[in-house]
């Protein structure tokens, strides 16, 4: 979606366990000793909010992306709630190939953080906590897509009757979406979603500012690219034209920066939105997954931060973990609720944002029904089965454990193995490249569809066998079917892949 000025400023460039007696052993897919693969500032602090829920949703991805550590060294760091408490008609737990429909929050919550850290990142005096833009997360039920619908916090919709404080009944009445945190807590904001868009939550999850700025940092921080030079004096984001790596606290005046837009509030949930993809595809990379200091960080940072709901216990997470195993960023899609007016004026309520009905309706049925928002197209179109296409796979990073990691993935999506992966003869590659046999061009546009980042490098006389030397990037394999027209969506989406620069 392009609107031009500043409305598209922000784009992300690329850039042992222990385990208890009677825990359940991992099945041998997640298991990292799994064998390998052979022949198989201040004022406007109130609304940042909304970044702390965008990036809750890259702890759901990042956990599930790496299930198969040992979770229960940080089961214990998770605080959970009954935010179901008082609901009635609850779904009951998803079953296998069920679609899975997750509400992720964010809190602006100090909790965690000193008072010299909170100085340093100006947020202010601890008013309590908080929420802003949420996003509804939605897992497809065969496990192909990700859908993250954010919903703006200034949204003018129906709030349920409920019980204050007090154990007063409170009339039904239209609000803005972010006064149902601030009146009913969580079990008043699922209802209240639940009312407006015909969907049940099976999930809740909620992270504070101190999970963000932890989260950025472990990793390393992230690297996003400006089109223009920004001064904000209001969220303190102060860059130059070009490419930047972020730490968390320059982070969070990148995501709290809303002036800039001509839409404000619409306009940074773009910038975040594309902010979440750089950071996804940076948390599911070989560099992090395979790095066992930066994943123990990633994984402290996140959980220590994060409340969920009883549900979301540890078979819960790591049952979320097998199922998004093989989620890449193309396969993570990002959209916002279709907007009728974003300055709609209502007496007693102010400035808020309308859902145009016709639109936002048909977006919740498809979620509902479990159809695809963005269907995925293979950039090439394939027309030869992998389980028909043999590879031998370099580790050309250098990086321990790659080589067999993505063995497992290339494995695990169809494609069969010559062998055990072998280290490549120069190491510090970053991306991975595919040498083929220039007469097996048909079978080249299977591998291209399951690894659209990759190079191709002809190999006359190579044989049938292909090979695949992965670099330090690598992020994974999608599963391959035999593409279609292009089909097309009537809701503007991006994904996790993106990485345009403007």
């Amino acid at each position: 979606m392009t609107t031009g000025g500043y409305d598209d400023l922000f784009r992300p460039d690329d850039s042992s366990r222990a385990v208890p007696p009677r825990t359940p052993a991992l099945p041998p897919e997640l298991s990292p000793r799994a064998p390998r693969p052979a022949h198989t500032s201040g004022p406007n602090f109130r609304r940042i909010g909304s970044w702390v829920a965008g990036i809750t949703s890259l702890i759901v991805l990042g956990v599930s992306g790496i299930g198969y550590t040992a979770l229960n060294n940080y089961n214990g760091k998770i605080t959970r709630e009954d935010v179901f408490a008082g609901i009635d008609n609850r779904p009951a737990a998803p079953q296998s190939g069920a679609p899975i429909n997750i509400l992720l929050v964010g809190s602006d919550s100090r909790e965690g953080l000193s008072k010299a850290e909170r100085d340093k990142l100006t947020t202010g005096i601890d008013q309590g906590k908080r929420s802003d833009t949420m996003i509804l997360m939605h897992l497809s039920g065969d496990n192909s897509n990700v859908t993250m619908v954010s919903l703006p916090r200034d949204s003018y919709v129906n709030i349920p009757s409920y019980k204050d404080k007090n154990g007063n009944r409170r009339a039904a009445s239209k609000n803005k979406l972010n006064a149902s945190f601030s009146k009913g807590g969580a079990p008043l904001t699922i209802r209240t979603i639940e009312s407006n868009t015909g969907l049940k939550i099976d999930h809740y999850v909620e992270v504070n500012i101190a999970g963000f700025v932890k989260m950025v940092d472990s990793l390393g921080g992230a690297q996003v690219c400006l089109a223009k030079s920004v001064n904000d004096k209001d969220s303190g984001l102060k860059l130059s034209k070009g490419k930047h790596t972020l730490d968390g606290a320059d982070a969070l005046a990148y995501v709290r920066a809303r002036h800039i837009y001509l839409d404000q509030d619409l306009g940074r949930i773009r910038a975040q939105q594309a902010f979440i993809g750089s950071v996804a595809r940076k948390a599911l990379s070989a560099q992090t997954l395979t790095n066992p200091l930066k994943l123990n960080r990633f994984l402290d940072a996140a959980l220590s931060s994060v409340t969920t709901d009883k549900q979301l216990d540890r078979t819960a997470i790591l049952d979320l973990a097998s199922r998004m195993r093989e989620v890449k960023a193309n396969q993570i899609s990002f959209l916002t609720v279709p907007i009728k007016n974003s300055d709609y004026r209502v007496p007693g309520v102010g400035s808020s944002v309308l859902w145009s009905e016709t639109k936002a309706t048909a977006l919740f049925d498809k979620l509902r029904q479990d159809q695809p928002i963005a269907p995925k197209v293979a950039t090439v179109k394939a027309t030869v089965p992998a389980g028909k296409i043999t590879i031998q796979v370099f580790n050309g990073a250098g990086v321990t454990g790659l080589g067999a990691k993505a063995a497992n993935d290339l494995a695990r999506v169809g494609f069969g193995m010559a062998g055990p992966a072998k280290n490549a003869d120069v190491t510090g590659q970053e991306g991975t490249v595919i040498k083929y046999d220039p007469t097996n061009a048909k079978q080249l546009k299977t591998l291209q569809a399951a690894m659209p980042d990759a190079t191709v490098e002809a190999v006359p006389n190579l044989g049938k066998t292909f090979q695949v030397v992965a670099g330090s990037k690598w992020s994974g394999a999608s599963r391959v079917t035999i593409a279609s027209a292009k089909p097309k969506s009537s809701v503007p989406t991006t994904s996790a892949a993106d990485t345009t620069c403007t």
